[in-house]
């Protein structure tokens, strides 16, 4: 996969079938290092952008995607070839392996036109990029076809029928993640979010490992699986495809019933074929054999195979969960992040490296001594690297879940040594080096086997005689013809005793012939002693990232269940438990303080009982509760209480508004903890600058608003805002986790006529509840400005009666963050007989509060690399940028145009939420102002007046006029500079 050795010299003796007379025995060999460059070109760039993601932007995705796309899928393309040939015993003709290999080439090129369109978003190259990984897939699925067609007497062809039918989900998968590029918002991002997951994940990759495990795990086991049974453990394939294609159709209807269903379905699929596998490993483990099985191998696969049934039952119960809940698709999508590592590490990495250290020794080519040898090299410390890296994984995992059984497994797995409390993000950053370490020993590693395996080429084992030697009515399953068949020894080979470490005979060469049959009692002691070391630095490292975290002020000084230390401190645990229902409702918890006595475990029976909003509860030990919809409950068990902590609601604003709790331990004389730090773990302070650079143009995914007023509407308008949370750029390089109307950091510009019908269609799409304040209206606000939750749609029509330009914006308490996070727009209703002019724009200031990057709260963006809304800013009115129309500068590199003589109207309003504006244009005079439904000055006026200035306050709006009389570039902005220094500037280009 990642290093090729060099092929051993021809053995004498008849050619193959399908080889060329004058052909070198080498030749697959050769095709075998030039088909697996692009895998190790992926593996080198993986490792350096695993070294380098904290600078790289959507850096979680990206390593997602060469795992799946460049690892994963192009090493099934490699390896589905080399078994495909091998099952249906056919070879093809040297002359196609160069299309092979440009087959390959073809998808590493689809891949990176992929990532190279996603990473700045632009969209059409991802439909690119997904039509040439397409592409491969097919005509790797056609070569296929027609090898099986070609086959005279195929026996495993099933096997081979599966990568097909695998292979033609790509372009279904392809399909639907080129289509998320073009963001359609909600329901649909998730939907087909969720439906991208299952096509590619389950399966294209679910079915293409299940498929080749039943012909490759008894050849790792050296054990024979009879036709009939893989024929009839081969059916659960089936069921796989079909339960992926309906859960799929369940994802992209919203239906978690059907969805659920068919994942239920699949995992039975999957326990069938899973249930002769294990059949086979009881088979292998009653054999005796004198030369030891590769340990690796063994243990990763079974590892890897073991994560992925707990990964699809964590997805079957997240979807379930999701059912009652609004925009439920959606969510389960969101909450699949937390099935990654189990996915990618634990499934994916695990059975390519563990099948990987089986199949390249075999592909060396030299002889069964030498590939006993490398096979050895390859399972050096197999136990050891096992235990440490699934512990590690584990303890990873879990520490992302919230809830009591979570967190009681955590502490098993740690020996009580340490808890979720206690594991904060340098344990994280800590253990997750110590797991990249264990999968770089792979390389390593390979690099010993292949130098194994060219010191011990061209000197042959004898081949085992017996009984079961002959042929018989069972099948041994191994690779193709030649040394790498020769290598794995038949199910009846003389014995030794199973479960021996691969390490014996890495160096020294293994002999059947004089190897002693192995003792099972001192291969334990080898394997407790790892399983204990394993166990023993991952605890090592957790114990030292803890420390870290201390000492970095990223966890309470008393951290642990409850936020303390069970044992420690002078309140002992009671053992009585105290339970409290609390209620979430008009931005409070109901009750807000909770007496516990000091030393009791305190249970909170939690619900959201806010008819719109969504609530959690967070506990300063770091006990969560996770997001709660509108009537829905939960259970937070937050440990044993020994002093004061406390609680609040993590969504954006609520905390400010006062969603405070206090758990207050009755009879402790410790003083209140778990307050919020004032800086975070990277010692940022939440009220520092995010630094903008004004000089720099827009990013490459920022779409230039055009300020050009709209035409009119018409007597009777109807518009549909959809609210979505997007990441949203809002000056160069800075984005922001924006809510916003119809996707955009202030939402449409609106007109209506005097006297017309506007009605708003409002459907919320975004993660908590909204609302809409026209305020062009006059309506009894109980029902149209009513805070709808998720999911929820109203209608909102109004008269536009009386000119001007108005705000509209959502009325969700708290306003200020909705409001500086994107909720923001302007109606413009011109006034009765306003004359035709020759240019006409619309200018909407808008200041921005961000929390920076390392301060308390950064983490807790919905989206990668983006800052979330600093309601601690908002309250302090220090804005990090000032914008006009949603970005600090769009209009310096993208300037408004006029020509000379011409008159250009500028509508102003200043959306707030808390700052006025005084707009200026340097070098121009108004000479007619229009604020607040008034003319405050005309052209031609009798005392000859000009205005400098439109001052307006938060909320308010107007409208200049002027006439450039000279050529050049002029500048609008407000003319607090303070403000213009933000980004309240924007350029008008005029010419002759």
């Amino acid at each position: 996969m990642t290093l090729s050795p060099s092929p051993a010299p021809s053995a004498s003796g008849p050619r193959r079938p399908g080889r060329s007379g004058n052909s070198p025995a080498m030749d697959r060999g050769a095709w075998h290092r030039k088909a697996s460059r692009p895998v190790q070109w992926w593996m080198l760039a993986l490792i350096v952008v695993v070294l380098t993601h904290q600078w790289i932007p959507q850096s979680r995705w990206l390593m997602v995607h060469m795992v799946t796309l460049g690892l994963i899928t192009t090493s099934i393309m490699v390896w589905g070839q080399h078994f495909a040939e091998a099952l249906l015993k056919t070879r093809l003709g040297e002359e196609s392996r160069p299309w092979q290999v440009r087959r390959i080439l073809l998808l590493s090129a689809g891949v990176l036109v992929t990532i190279l369109g996603m990473l700045p978003s632009w969209p059409w190259v991802v439909v690119l990029g997904a039509l040439m990984v397409s592409a491969a897939l097919v005509w790797y699925a056609i070569s296929l076809g027609s090898q099986v067609r070609a086959a005279l007497a195929p026996r495993f062809e099933f096997t081979v029928k599966a990568y097909i039918a695998a292979a033609c989900l790509i372009p279904v998968g392809a399909t639907l993640g080129a289509v998320m590029a073009f963001s359609p918002g909600e329901p649909w991002q998730g939907r087909l979010l969720l439906a991208h997951q299952l096509v590619n994940i389950l399966g294209f990759v679910g079915v293409t490992v299940t498929g080749t495990l039943l012909t490759l795990w008894p050849t790792v086991l050296r054990t024979r699986i009879d036709l009939p049974a893989a024929k009839r453990a081969a059916h659960g394939l089936l069921g796989m495809l079909v339960s992926v294609l309906g859960a799929t159709a369940g994802a992209l209807l919203g239906s978690a019933l059907l969805g659920c269903a068919f994942l239920i379905v699949y995992l039975g699929s999957f326990a069938w074929v899973a249930i002769t596998l294990v059949k086979l490993g009881l088979n292998s483990a009653r054999q005796e054999r004198k030369v030891p099985l590769p340990l690796f191998p063994i243990l990763s696969i079974t590892s890897g195979v073991a994560w992925f049934a707990l990964a699809v039952v964590g997805l079957l119960a997240m979807w379930w969960r999701s059912a009652d809940e609004h925009l439920g698709t959606a969510l389960v999508a969101a909450d699949l992040q937390q099935l990654t590592v189990p996915f990618v590490a634990g499934f994916l990495l695990q059975v390519l490296f563990g099948a990987m250290s089986y199949l390249l020794p075999v592909t060396m080519r030299g002889g069964p001594r030498s590939t006993t040898a490398a096979h050895a090299a390859m399972s050096r410390f197999a136990v050891l690297r096992v235990v440490t890296y699934n512990l590690a994984l584990a303890l990873l995992v879990l520490a992302g879940f919230a809830g009591t059984g979570a967190s009681a497994l955590f502490s098993a797995l740690s020996l009580g040594t340490t808890d979720i409390a206690s594991f904060g993000s340098l344990s994280r950053v800590a253990l997750s080096v110590l797991a990249f370490l264990v999968l770089l020993s792979f390389p390593v590693l390979l690099v010993i086997a292949i130098r194994a395996s060219i010191r011990h080429r061209r000197t042959d084992l004898p081949m085992p005689s017996g009984p079961g030697a002959g042929p018989g009515t069972s099948l041994p399953v191994g690779p193709p013809a030649g040394a790498a068949a020769r290598s794995a020894p038949t199910a009846a080979a003389p014995a030794a005793a199973t479960g021996v470490t691969g390490t014996s005979g890495a160096t020294g060469g293994p002999a059947a012939r004089d190897r002693p049959a192995m003792r099972p009692g001192g291969m334990d002691r080898r394997a407790l002693t790892s399983v204990l070391l394993g166990l023993g630095t991952v605890l090592g490292v957790t114990a030292l990232g803890s420390a870290l975290d201390r000492a970095q002020g990223s966890l309470p000084p008393d951290a642990g269940f409850g936020g303390h230390d069970p044992g420690a401190g002078p309140v002992a645990p009671t053992g009585r438990t105290t339970t409290i229902a609390v209620s979430m409702a008009g931005m409070r918890f109901h009750p807000d303080v909770l007496e516990v006595p000091a030393g009791d475990s305190l249970v909170i029976e939690l619900r959201n009982d806010d008819p719109h909003d969504v609530h959690d509860l967070v506990l300063a030990s770091g006990v969560s509760s996770g997001r709660l919809q509108p009537g829905a409950g939960t259970t937070v068990e937050a440990g044993v209480i020994s002093h004061d902590l406390e609680g609040w609601c993590s969504i954006v604003g609520h905390r400010a508004m006062g969603m405070v709790l206090s758990l207050v331990a009755t009879g402790a004389d410790g003083t209140a903890a778990g307050t919020a730090p004032a800086t975070g773990a990277g010692g940022v302070e939440e009220l520092a600058r995010v630094p903008l650079d004004l000089q720099a143009e827009p990013g490459n995914g920022h779409q230039v608003r055009d300020a050009r007023l709209p035409a009119a509407s018409g007597p009777d308008q109807r518009v549909r805002f959809e609210i979505t949370d997007e990441a949203a750029e809002i000056a160069p390089g800075v984005v922001m986790d924006a809510m916003t109307y119809n996707g955009t950091v202030m939402g449409p510009i609106l007109r209506s006529e005097l006297g017309a019908r506007l009605t708003v269609e409002l459907f919320n799409a975004g993660a908590m509840g909204h609302s809409l304040d026209l305020h062009a209206g006059r309506v009894a606000p109980d029902e149209v400005m009513a805070t709808i939750p998720p999911g929820d749609s109203l209608e909102y029509p109004i008269t536009t009666d009386h000119a001007g330009i108005w705000l509209y914006h959502c009325a969700t308490m708290p306003m200020s963050v909705h409001l500086a996070a994107g909720m923001a727009g302007a109606l413009i209703v011109p006034p009765a007989g306003l004359a035709a002019v020759d240019r006409e724009y619309v200018l909407v200031q808008s200041e921005h509060y961000l929390v920076p990057a390392g301060a308390p709260g950064s983490e807790a963006t919905m989206h990668a690399g983006a800052h979330p809304v600093s309601p601690a800013k908002i309250a302090a009115e220090r804005p990090d940028a000032t914008v006009f129309n949603g970005h600090a500068n769009q209009y310096v590199h993208s300037p408004l145009e006029a020509r000379v003589g011409e008159r250009v109207r500028l509508w102003v309003l200043a959306a707030g939420p808390s700052r006025g504006i005084s707009f200026h244009v340097v070098g121009g005079v108004f000479d007619t102002v229009f604020k607040e439904g008034e003319y405050l000055l005309r052209p031609e006026n009798e005392n000859g007046g000009g205005a400098q200035a439109l001052d307006l306050a938060a909320a308010q709006g107007g409208f200049v006029e002027l006439v450039f009389d000279e050529p050049g570039t002029y500048t609008a902005v407000n003319h607090s500079f303070v403000d213009l220094e933000r980004g309240a500037r924007a350029l008008i280009r005029v010419s002759r």
